[in-house]
Order: C-alpha cells, then structure tokens, then sequence
C-alpha cells in the first residue's frame, strides 16, 4: 500500500470523525439556544419604543434596546384563534380550514405543528397557557411537555433546551370591563385613576371624543403598563436562573387591538402588531440586522414558525407557507404581507387584504355587512363600544366616524405613510390606479396559490367534507382538482361587481360553490324579475346544499318575496341538527329584512335546540348570541346594517 493511500485513507477517516462531531455538536442540546416566547394580546405597537409617545412601557423600550424590532410585522389576521392557528403551523389558516373563528376543523395529519418538531429534536416545550388553536390540535397530547398555567421551563431535564410560551392576557379586551378595571384598581396593580388624564387622550379620527371612549383609552394604557411589568419579571426570572446568555426572547402581541374598530378588523390597527426579539451574544450570528436597529423587512405571523425552526437548528418542512427572517435558513423579506378576515364571532364576513407596508388593498366580499354589527361581544364588555353606537344612532358622529356602521365599499385602498389610521379610502382615485391594480393581482395569485378556502361557506364544509365522504379534511378538498378556485374566485367577485353578470348562469353551475356565489350577487344586487325569482324558488327547494337554500331564499327576501324567504328560512332552521346552518339561518332572517315575523316563542325554540356541548356542529355558541340578544331585545330587533 502506497503512502498515498495511507495518509488519503487517514484523512478520510479523520474528515468522517470531524463532521461526525461536527453533526454532534449541532445536536447536542447546550448547543443549541433557549427560546422564551412572550405574547400579550390585544395590542398595536403602542409602545414606547414604537415612538407612541403616550405609552409608558420601561421595560418593553429596555428590552427592545437590545433587540431587533420589526417595524413592519403584522398578524395575518385580526383575531386570536386563527392567528394562533396560522402561527403553530406555519400555514395560512386560510388555507388549512382555520380560518373561521372557533370553527375547530379536522387537519390532516401532513399539517405540521412547531411543537412537535422542537420536542422531537430534544426541546422541553411548554405553554402558559392559552392554545385555543382552531383545530384538533387543542388538546393534542403530543404538542407540549406541559400546557398549564403551571408551565415552566424550570421543570426539564438538566441541560435540556427549552422553548416556553409565555401568554400575558391583561390586555384582553375583557380586561377592561368595568369588573376587571375594579379589580386591578383594589389589587393595586393598576392606579385609582388613570395615568394619563383621559382629556389628554389622542384619540385616532374613527373615534367619536366621547367621555367613556377616553375613559377607556386611558385604562387600556394602564393595562399595558401593568403587561410590561409583567414583561419585566420574566426577563428577570430569566436572568436570575442563568440562562439569559444562551436564550433568545420573542416578544409580539396576538394581533391589534383592543378598542372598537380594531381587533376583529382587517385595518393596521387590528393586524399590525409589536414584535421584538432579542438574541444574546452567542446568538447575534443569526440576525441580519444587528441589536437594538429596527429591521424594516415585512414580517408576518406565518413566518414565525419556521423562523424558529431556523433559529433551533431544524427542519423547516416544505409545506410550510411562511419564510424564515432568523437563522441559517433566513430569506429576503417578501413584497407582500397578506391578511384574512372571516366569521369573528356569530356574524359571517369574508375580507382579504394585502399591504407592501405603505399601501394597503382590502377587498370586501360581503360589503352589505357594517363593522359595527359584527358581534356583541364588545358591547358587552366595553363602555367604548356601547357609546359608540349610541352616538351614531342619535346622528352625533361625523362621516368617518360613521363609516364603522355603514355597508363597506366592496374595495379600500390606503396609504398608511400618509393615513396611519386607514380611514381615506382611495379607491377612487385615478392617480393611483396602477398601484391598486398590481395589489388586486397580487391579492388573486395569492389566494389561488395558498387555494383559499374562504370562497365556500362554512355550512358547507360538513357538506363536502368529513368521514365517509371522498374527503375526509377541508384541507384535502381544497387541494384537490373538486375545488376549481380560479372559476370560483371569478364568480365570487362577479357576484361583487357594480354590475354583476353570468349570476343566472352562476346559479345554476354544477359547482355548489359558485350557486352560492350567484345567488349570493342577487342578493346584493336584487334583481326582481320572474326569471329570476323563479331561478332562486328553484333553488331553495332543490339545491342539495342547505348554505344555498339559505342564501336563496335570503335574496329571495330582498327581491319582493319575502314570504316565501322567511318560510323556506324557517324551514332550514328548524330541521337543522348542524349549528353553524342555524348559524347562517339566523343571519338570512335578518339579513332578508324577516325577523320582524319571528314570534318570542320561535326564538325560544331555537334556544332549545340541543347540540352536544363543545361539539364544532353546535357552532360552539355563536346562535346562542344571536338568540339570546334577539329575546333580550324583543319585540325590537337586533338592527344589523
């Protein structure tokens, strides 16, 4: 044997063991760093260090000193389930099913959950405490070491890596019923009065200056104050353990909030969000952007997962839909950051939205229904909201003010350099036509590409999905040639049109989702002839989809039968075992102008339609909503434009 071969046989052997302990390294679990990830909820970035010059935030603006803090980073939409489902898949919720709220679908086992991955790469995962994931994945035993209010890093195995969720839920927007507001005040968390004297309050233009919507401000303030002390002590807690030099902080809120007209809506001021992050010396190798700058890249909540998988030296599977802005695997930030909105609570409502970070594009494909008639819940738990709309009803709020409870143009268009506050619609303009053409496109490749299931109607999903069927998940139906998204979106979008067309022809597609479609643009756009009329009494009878029977007679009902709208409703309603038909049920009497002949008695009856509790067929309580206000209301009704 040659020398050669000798020292070429050594030093293969030698390059193996190196890379071997090389691979090893990586692996070995002191190597790799420790994730704290701090969430609030309910806020925009009114923190200090965001230059909101009314906040006192000490020790957010101490930790985003030395951190890296995201200008442009934004939740993907503008409530806590569907965001948190986005966030632990990495996927739109758009796209997976999640999108409505609280709608709680079945995934397929492909869709891949951030947890998991760290715990099979050796990390301590656990969460305080909130999941509320949209999905089979509340509960799924395999997601986190600990899920509790007890959830602590300091419970793993010596020398374990941990990632440790952190939810700080103070800024809720039920924390500032008056019951919380007492409580904080009795237990001193919060001043007697607030800091910042509500006279002093800047108020954003869609707000009216009413007394209790200051009122309200100031203590929305004080809450996030008593959030960052909270803040505080974990980072303290973090240091006292030693482990601040080898962990890497996140901080963001859920999506914007918390006031009227922001959490639930699809305007900066419900998606835009704080986010900071902070990473120790060690670490600093895997930000582009040094400590204590602010990154400018556009940033988004889809990005978060594989952003940590990034960071923790894993895999990022391929389905993922977001992009790593940390880390080995960091891209470029992409030009669009694009939104959702959907069913928020016991309303309907169907918005996407894109931005390049200054222009924001929303279309509207349910323009008849206001953003103040959306849900109750605010109304119930906030001074703010109750004033609002009182002061609307009496004729006290200007034309912007008053945008919040009018039908929506079918397209915004904002500036938000100029129009921070997203109340200038310019849609109209013809300077600017370009630019909101290239957002429209963009806005149709995006949802033909992540094929977005918000084009068919949550009724239906039980229709053409679940066991036995050819389908078992709307994920899988949604990926497969059933779902032609290019001709729905068409025909969605056609049903919005100033000028519809083709809706005889879209009420009589093979394609159940593009009959909704069609009778939905008569709807919106009535059309009384018999021609008509006749085209939606045949669909109300024979449609095999209990959401078009429902959407027909509810066009029915605007088009000069309403007779004939409220029976075939009630018909519906009655026979229905499944609750989000009731749910839709409920919406079309209203909606058709007909509740006015619904007896107490009936929605009594309605209240005692029994669904299994918790079962996602019982619509998880959103009828009760409506049923229960429209009996508390009676004999007035619930106004819902």
């Amino acid at each position: 044997m040659s020398v050669l071969n000798t020292f070429g046989r050594t030093s293969l052997v030698l390059l193996i063991l190196l890379l071997s302990r090389g691979v090893l390294a990586r692996q070995t679990p002191p190597d790799r760093p420790n994730v704290l990830w701090i969430t609030c909820e309910d806020i925009s970035p009114y923190l200090g260090s965001y230059g909101f010059e009314q906040a006192y935030t000490p020790n957010l603006d101490r930790l985003a000193g030395r951190s890296i803090q995201y200008a442009h980073a934004y939740a993907n939409a503008p409530v806590c389930a569907v965001t948190r489902a986005t966030i632990l898949s990495g996927m739109y919720a758009s796209t997976t099913g999640t999108h409505q709220m609280r709608t709680r679908v079945q995934l397929p086992e492909q869709i891949p959950a951030y947890p998991k991955i760290l715990r099979e790469a050796g990390y301590y995962c656990t969460n305080n405490s909130k999941e509320d994931y949209n999905s089979n994945f509340i509960n799924d035993p395999e997601l986190w070491d600990e899920s509790s209010n007890q959830a602590h890093y300091k419970n793993r195995a010596a020398d374990q890596p941990f990632f440790a969720v952190f939810n700080l839920t103070v800024t809720h927007e039920s924390q500032l019923s008056k019951e919380r507001i007492d409580h904080y005040v009795e237990n001193k968390m919060i001043p007697e009065k607030p800091r910042i004297d509500p006279a002093n309050i800047q108020l954003p233009p869609y707000h009216p200056d009413l007394p209790e919507i200051r009122e309200d401000w100031a203590r929305f303030h004080d809450l996030i104050t008593l959030m960052d002390s909270q803040v505080g002590e974990l980072l303290e807690e973090l240091e006292e353990a030693g482990l601040a030099e080898n962990t890497i902080v996140f901080f963001y809120s859920d999506h914007g909030g918390q006031l009227s007209r922001s959490k639930r809506y699809i305007y900066n001021v419900g998606t835009q969000v704080p986010m900071m992050v902070q990473l120790p010396e060690k670490w600093k190798h895997l930000s582009p952007v040094p400590a204590g700058e602010v990154d400018e890249s556009l940033v988004s909540f889809v990005d978060l997962a594989p952003t940590l998988l990034s960071i923790t030296g894993c895999d990022i599977p391929a389905i993922m839909q977001g992009r790593s802005f940390l880390g080995q695997e960091s891209t470029e930030s992409p030009d669009f950051v694009h939104f959702f909105r959907d069913r928020m609570a016991e309303r309907y409502d169907f918005s996407r939205a894109v931005t390049d970070g200054k222009y924001f594009y929303i279309r509207n494909f349910f323009p008849h229904r206001p953003r103040g008639r959306d849900s109750r819940y605010g109304y119930q738990v906030q001074a703010n909201w109750r004033a609002y709309e009182a002061a609307y009803e009496e004729g006290k709020i200007n034309a912007i003010q008053s945008q919040f409870y009018e039908p929506k143009p079918v397209v915004q268009f904002f500036d938000t350099d100029n129009d921070p506050w997203q109340v200038n619609n310019l849609a109209e303009q013809a300077v600017l036509e370009v630019r909101m053409e290239k957002l429209s496109r963009e806005l149709d490749r995006w949802m033909v590409e992540t094929r977005d299931v918000g084009l068919i109607p949550e009724p239906m999903f039980h229709e053409l999905t679940g066991p036995g069927k050819k389908y078992t998940t709307l994920y899988e139906f949604a990926q497969s040639k059933d779902y032609p998204i290019r001709k729905i979106l068409k025909a969605a979008k056609a049903a919005t049109a100033e000028s519809p067309e083709n809706l005889l022809l879209y009420l009589e597609d093979k394609n159940p989702i593009i009959r909704f479609w069609g009778a939905y643009g008569v709807f919106l756009y009535p059309d009384k002839s018999n021609v008509m009329q006749n085209s939606l009494k045949a669909m109300v009878r024979e449609d095999e989809s209990s959401a078009n029977r429902i959407m027909a007679a509810q066009a029915l009902g605007v088009c000069g039968e309403p007779e004939a709208a409220f029976e075939a409703i009630m018909k519906e309603a009655n026979a229905t075992d499944n609750g989000y038909v009731l749910l839709q049920a409920l919406n079309a009497f209203q909606y058709s102008y007909t509740d006015d002949r619904l007896k107490l008695e009936d929605w009594q009856h309605f209240k005692e339609k029994e669904f299994a509790e918790g079962d996602p067929g019982a619509g998880l309580g959103y009828p009760q909503r409506i049923i229960d206000d429209a009996i508390a209301l009676f004999p007035k009704r619930r106004k819902v434009y």
